[in-house]
């Protein structure tokens, strides 16, 4: 059978990690054709046969073109990777929707119009679409209350940490060299995420003396959340205690897990959380938010706090920073967590999925 994927969103943060480890493990263990939209610059060291199509994401050209590249391609089945079908597509299709934020979070949108667009384009992805694959079940719950759909329509496949998310070696250290010891964030700097949060509880225990960690926030933001957090620093004078790291390489990010002293994640809403997770690969201690999917993501093995309350991050961090029993019984319960989630199983529920539809 030829299976078409929607790969436009490659080298997007999220998106593009769920698919770069899953498009070439399904090739490798499916007899199906796949078959890869998107810039061929960036897809074709895969292997996979590539169709050409440059469409915008969100853009009237993936409206106006898209449908045509598909039906020209003649697929059995196409796998829409993201809630932005072409609508005027008329083959079978599966569609990826990993959250609602778009819909639970509006404020964060740009305009009115964007929200609308949102609405309606998750509307017709859950309607049009044979088979709907989310990643968590907190969000199939979301999909069924907003959306009203058959919960049978949907299927559940988690995300996975990849191999190179693994503990401290020998020959580690070059980070905890350059920045001391750590409270490390990785994602992006966002306000749904409640980095602010997190860095006012540091600034706090910082005036309080608790510890004389730095906070490491990896990510890219927009300028004017990133400047209110600039403002808190500099209100605090903790200028140089609290880095910034908005463009280094992906590669580098599994050794400031490894040599972080504790990772926080203190989101209010996601679909998955998938930080966390490679947090607790790296064998460092997690402290997260008890919001949205990710207790299902953490389980027992990471320390809970409400992101609503005021002083609930703060005391976590407080008590772990100061426990070594703690962070290490953290370390342990967090590498055994992750073990259970794997790309091979992922990559085999989705193929379960396509099997089915087609």
């Amino acid at each position: 059978m030829r299976i078409g994927i929607d790969a436009r969103m490659i080298n997007h943060s999220g998106i593009g990690t769920f698919l770069s480890n899953t498009i070439s493990r399904q090739q490798k263990v499916s007899d199906h054709e796949f078959v890869l939209f998107g810039k061929k610059q960036e897809l074709e060291k895969d292997g996979i046969h590539v169709v050409e199509a440059d469409y915008p994401i969100y853009g009237i050209k993936e409206q106006l073109f898209f449908p045509h590249k598909l039906n020209s391609a003649k697929l059995d089945l196409f796998h829409a990777t993201h809630y932005n079908i072409p609508l005027f597509y008329r083959g079978n299709f599966v569609v990826t929707i990993y959250d609602l934020i778009h819909v639970v979070f509006p404020e964060y949108l740009p305009s009115k119009a964007a929200y609308y667009y949102a609405n309606y384009m998750i509307s017709s992805a859950c309607k049009k679409a044979k088979k709907i694959i989310t990643i968590s079940e907190f969000t199939k719950k979301d999909l069924v209350k907003h959306y009203d759909v058959n919960p049978e329509k949907i299927s559940v496949i988690y995300p996975a940490v990849s191999n190179e998310f693994s503990p401290l070696s020998s020959d580690s250290g070059k980070i905890r060299g350059k920045y001391g010891k750590y409270v490390l964030y990785v994602g992006a700097i966002r306000e749904h995420k409640n980095v602010t949060g997190l860095v006012n509880s540091f600034c706090r225990l910082k005036r309080e003396r608790v510890f004389d960690h730095k906070l490491v926030l990896i990510g890219k933001g927009k300028y004017k959340y990133i400047s209110r957090i600039n403002g808190i620093i500099r209100e605090n004078d903790l200028q140089g205690e609290v880095v910034i790291l908005n463009d280094i390489n992906n590669s580098d990010i599994p050794d400031f897990y490894r040599e972080a002293e504790l990772f926080v994640f203190p989101s209010f809403y996601e679909g998955f959380g998938l930080p966390p997770l490679e947090s607790m690969a790296s064998g460092c201690p997690v402290i997260t938010s008890n919001s949205s999917s990710l207790p299902e993501v953490v389980g027992d093995s990471a320390v809970l706090f409400d992101p609503y309350e005021k002083d609930g991050l703060y005391t976590a961090m407080k008590e772990i920073i100061m426990s070594e029993d703690k962070r290490q019984e953290l370390r342990e319960k967090g590498l055994e967590r992750s073990k259970k989630f794997t790309w091979e199983n992922t990559v085999e529920k989705i193929l379960r999925v396509y099997d089915t539809v087609i």
